[in-house]
């Protein structure tokens, strides 16, 4: 994801370069979501290590009651 994010940059430099607003535009909006995407996918790992730790914490208090 990381990869097509840096190609979607250099394809955006490129038509910045010979001028096609189309694939600048197109490029811009690629990157935008790819962009979205990372920050989205790193939000949900980080929830679901607070989320197993919870969870280990509570079944561990539930193992000690019994």
């Amino acid at each position: 994801m990381v990869v097509t994010t840096f190609v979607a940059i250099g394809v955006l430099v490129v038509g910045l370069l010979i001028g096609w607003p189309v694939l600048v535009a197109l490029s811009a909006i690629f990157v935008a979501v790819q962009l979205l995407m990372i920050g989205a996918r790193a939000a949900v790992e980080r929830n679901d290590r607070r989320l197993a730790a919870r969870l280990a914490a509570r079944l561990e208090a539930h193992n000690g009651e019994a």
